[in-house]
């Protein structure tokens, strides 16, 4: 197999679901080709899914990071950008060793020289933020409960964008997306076991992207991304190792295109 080449006629690459490890699958796409990489990567806490093992050493979990955010930058364009959705903090090792995925991811990107220009905490809006865990109104051993994650921008090269586009973002959501801070509503059907919000992905893209730029989104899950990019006119691929979650992927893009008919 050769190597994948994006381009404005490329339409083999672009608009595609691929069931393949990503790391695969960026290995043979073309180098300065992507103009904005958003995803949600596994967050190594032990959640069931049907293919990738979510309960990796934590030291093996971020060596397996490196080398997939070491393609990314790779394979995104010189103005290229990344927004890199993770948990403020969470438990690892049964709840017995806190840890701070955005504080370790924001350390990975800037080992591989990535250069990283701000991040925004958001919250689902209907998120409970009580907590019913460790010591009831005494200081024995409470437990602090953090809901929120954190999307960092990061970038290639240089943050301004190298030519103009056409921007479909509006004065109202412009602020709110520069805000730093975001609450937004759950998904009321999840279409896989861990789902972001529509929402996220599309406040990102049209923050950080033209109108018909490429977006890719590596672990790709139940399609959101592509449907925000067909939301905003922009050109998108997604990769997704389950098969069974490259199905659902597929049936909810496919119900996004017929409402756009």
């Amino acid at each position: 197999m050769g190597e994948y080449t994006v381009s404005k006629r490329s339409k083999k690459i672009v608009g595609n679901i691929f069931n393949m490890d990503c790391v695969f699958f960026m290995r043979k796409l073309s180098s300065n080709s992507i103009d904005l990489v958003v995803t949600s990567p596994p967050y190594n806490c032990g959640i069931a899914y049907d293919i990738y093992q979510d309960n990796l050493s934590w030291e093996d979990y971020l060596s397996w990071c490196r080398t997939w955010l070491k393609e990314i930058k790779r394979v995104l364009k010189p103005d290229g950008r990344l927004a890199l959705n993770v948990l403020m903090e969470m438990g690892i090792e049964n709840n017995k060793i806190r840890v701070s995925p955005f504080a370790e991811f924001y350390n990975v990107l800037k080992e591989i020289s990535f250069n990283t220009f701000g991040a925004v905490t958001w919250l689902e809006s209907t998120r409970s933020t009580n907590s019913a865990w460790g010591s009831w109104k005494s200081p024995s051993s409470p437990y602090v409960y953090n809901p929120t994650e954190v999307v960092i921008f990061a970038y290639k090269d240089q943050w301004k964008k190298l030519n103009k586009g056409e921007s479909t973002i509006s004065k109202e959501e412009f602020i709110q997306a520069t805000s730093g801070i975001w609450r937004l509503h759950a998904e009321t059907r999840p279409s896989t076991i861990a789902n972001f919000p529509v929402s996220l992905p599309k406040r990102c893209i049209e923050l950080l992207t033209w109108k018909n730029d490429i977006v890719y989104d590596p672990f790709g899950g139940g399609g959101t991304t592509a449907i925000a990019c067909l939301q905003t006119e922009r050109r998108w691929v997604i990769t997704e190792i389950s098969k069974d979650y490259c199905k659902v992927a597929k049936k909810r893009i496919q119900k996004e295109k017929s409402l756009k008919c």
